[in-house]
């Protein structure tokens, strides 16, 4: 077994804030260069995206490599990624031999931190992603939907993150969408740079990332960048993710019999009470589609 973070990360802080640590995982040999280039085209092509290297942050971060596409194929990018201008997006990695332990290991270790910091007795969703990416390249502001560990392996890079449950900065109603599995526009607009809190990044620092914090990153100029994120959702934010998926789901109806919704996040009793609900607004959305088809 794999140890993957050091001593001393604060669980108890999880989803409230931010804050940055050291991993372990530096010499894992899947992830370097000559690594990943091994692995890379084993998986399925649609868990691996590449594009250009992203320069702006307004860029919708779930289309770009549809939408700024580098005009390579996969192994050119990995060969050229250095001196050149790509990203590298990569889900669900841990499907391949050379993740499937560490995938074990990271499970493992987190589980017990909650634990032992009595946030959830289990992780839920977990999932792995990489990042490799050329030299200054971007990745866009955006939030995720779970609660992330982003670990850097290589190159340096800074880290903006963003207060979660701000509807200043993420509108209530887009996260519950995005939560719902929705597609959103991008989001970002240069005043919100002044709620930012950064961090800068190098091989063996990780980044707790809470539960849909937004967040934007800039690699630095003197290396290809790798970095892991381990993706998981807690007993905590599955139950927000259950609760905004109510409330997208019977926003509309709300809306016409006059009721205002309260956003996740201001009270556990009716937060759990959405969550456990869920099921019900899942059959009247599905009524009210039949009913709008007849």
């Amino acid at each position: 077994m794999t140890k993957c973070f050091a001593d001393g990360l604060p669980a108890g802080q999880l989803d409230r804030a931010p804050f940055q640590f050291r991993h372990a995982l530096l010499d894992h040999p899947a992830l370097t260069i000559e690594g990943l280039a091994e692995v890379l085209p084993e998986l399925p092509p649609e868990r691996v995206r590449y594009s250009k290297g992203l320069a702006d942050l307004r860029i919708n971060f779930d289309h770009a490599h549809v939408e700024h596409r580098n005009g390579m194929g996969l192994a050119d990018t990995i060969e050229t990624i250095r001196g050149g201008n790509s990203y590298i997006a990569v889900s669900d990695p841990q499907t391949h031999p050379a993740f499937r332990g560490l995938y074990g290991d990271l499970c493992r270790e987190m589980t017990a931190l909650l634990r032992e910091g009595g946030q959830s007795q289990a992780i839920h969703e977990p999932r792995i992603w990489l990042f490799i990416a050329s030299p200054n390249a971007i990745t866009p502001f955006h939030f995720d939907r779970y609660s992330n560990v982003l670990m850097q392996i290589r190159g340096s890079k800074q880290v903006a993150v963003f207060p979660n449950f701000r509807p200043d900065i993420v509108p209530v109603d887009v996260c519950e969408a995005y939560m719902d599995r929705q597609p959103i526009d991008a989001l970002w607009r240069d005043e919100l740079d002044q709620h930012a809190i950064k961090f800068d990044f190098r091989p063996g620092d990780a980044l707790h990332i809470p539960y849909t914090s937004g967040h934007y990153v800039k690699n630095g100029a003197e290396d290809v960048s790798i970095s892991l994120s381990f993706f998981f959702q807690t007993d905590e934010t599955l139950r927000w993710t259950r609760a905004m998926q109510f409330n997208h789901r019977m926003r509309r109806w709300s809306k016409a019999v006059g009721l205002r919704q309260t956003p996740v996040g201001h009270s556990h009793w009716l937060d759990a009470t959405k969550s456990h609900a869920l099921p019900c607004a899942e059959a009247v959305s599905r009524v009210a589609r039949r009913l709008r088809r007849a």
